[in-house]
């Protein structure tokens, strides 16, 4: 496994380079949409377990939508059904011991690849929905990953050094103007046959 320091601070370019040669994608935890839109791919699903943040998506029609629970993703979806599976700004709303579940289900849904993008360490935040939908406990940090939680896990790693500061809405609310940034991982895993959990 190996650990890149980004020299750049762009983590969606590198994702749309991961799945370059992928047809279908699942966005787990896709909130709205907003950054699934991004993603350069023909056929795109995105799983939300708050239904009001779909409903503000449904004139959006770049995706499929589907509302349910990451954490039980494996009965609606089959082994390698999709190329990529992402996890942006998801994984750290779940305990660890969950977010691990998760990770291991969507390691047999992938065909190709899963990736993840989450704050280094733990980013202490508010239960406050800045969409204004809601889904303030659907917010809240419950975990913080380092690197050798996903090396472990047979992750190869990108650092984006010092990705969340104050430009960060939810950063600047708990750590304040002053804080010191906090870096980022983009997270990926080849699940080809043969790579499993």
């Amino acid at each position: 496994m190996k650990v890149i320091v980004a020299d750049h601070q762009d983590f969606l370019a590198m994702i749309n380079e991961f799945l370059s040669d992928s047809r279908m994608v699942l966005d787990v935890g896709c909130g709205v949409g907003a950054t699934l839109k991004d993603i350069c791919c023909p056929v795109k699903v995105g799983v939300d377990a708050y239904r009001p943040y779909l409903e503000k998506s449904a004139s959006d029609d770049s995706f499929i939508k589907i509302n349910f629970t990451a954490e039980r993703l494996n009965e609606i979806f089959l082994a390698n059904s999709f190329d990529g599976v992402t996890l942006i700004d998801v994984i750290e709303h779940f305990e660890k011991d969950v977010a691990l579940d998760v990770l291991r289900q969507v390691e047999e849904i992938a065909a190709k690849m899963v990736i993840v993008f989450t704050p280094r360490g733990f980013f202490h935040q508010v239960e406050v929905d800045h969409y204004g939908l809601g889904g303030e406990s659907y917010q809240r940090h419950r975990s913080g990953w380092e690197v050798e939680d996903f090396l472990e896990l047979g992750y190869h790693v990108v650092v984006f050094s010092k990705y969340h500061d104050q430009r960060n809405l939810a950063f600047s609310q708990v750590y304040g103007n002053n804080a010191e940034p906090i870096d980022a991982l983009l997270a990926w895993k080849d699940c080809s046959p043969g790579d499993g959990f």
